[in-house]
């Protein structure tokens, strides 16, 4: 649970090439982590009529206790998901996407325990503002990757990493699907008293042909009132 200013999580990606005479293989991964508020298959809008000023993100792995309707309590979690794929040898950059898988298990909505996201194809995302009492503020919910997965003096671009946003029952989409773009990127403003959540699928270009390495650069996720 994040109060105050704001509360960030983690992304680590790594893609991994191997070569030898015949045939290159190359393997990505994405490594998650978050600490943050989680939601149902719409917009939540939680009714709050006293309680402390404070804001939580969820990606894969969270820290929740119980679910928000049966009075259970937000909490932090350090866990770091990873996702990956492997690109089977004579694909290798071929321009096929390539879906990614993550390790995390988190399938369910920490408002009610619905089976919101179907892992391990999809990444668990939410994100919650309390605030009791009038006002006009709206937190943020950010991303901020680098330009380059690096392995020694060899890059793949971010950019070759993307994002789709569903949910089980999903008929309202909360955060946009999206491309890294080596910087910080804005995914939604969240009012205060409402909780938001989705399901991330992520998929890897394989429009260029690396070296052989282990590819790895983080994207943070934060969300942070002002």
């Amino acid at each position: 649970m994040c109060r105050g200013k704001g509360g960030e999580r983690s992304l680590i990606f790594r893609s991994h090439t191997m070569r030898s005479k015949r045939h290159r293989a190359v393997v990505a991964s994405l490594a998650l982590a978050a600490s943050g508020f989680a939601g149902t298959a719409h917009a939540y809008v939680i009714t709050i009529t006293s309680g402390t000023r404070a804001i939580y993100l969820q990606v894969g792995a969270g820290g929740y206790s119980g679910t928000y309707s049966s009075g259970g309590t937000p909490g932090n979690n350090s866990t770091i998901n990873v996702v990956s794929v492997t690109v089977p040898a004579a694909s290798v950059g071929s321009g096929a996407a390539q879906a990614m898988t993550s390790n995390s298990t988190v399938a369910q909505s920490p408002i009610d325990g619905y089976t919101f996201c179907n892992p391990p194809s999809q990444v668990y995302i939410g994100a919650w503002f309390r605030r009791s009492g009038s006002g006009s503020e709206i937190a943020t919910l950010t991303v901020t990757s680098p330009t380059s997965l690096t392995s020694g003096g060899d890059t793949i671009s971010f950019s070759q990493i993307s994002w789709v946003m569903s949910g089980n029952g999903d008929t309202a989409f909360q955060f946009p699907n999206g491309t890294f773009s080596g910087g910080t990127q804005t995914l939604a403003t969240i009012p205060a008293n409402t909780w938001k959540e989705q399901c991330m699928t992520f998929s890897y270009a394989n429009s260029v042909v690396p070296a052989a390495g282990t590819y790895s650069g983080r994207a943070t996720y934060t969300l942070s009132l002002p």
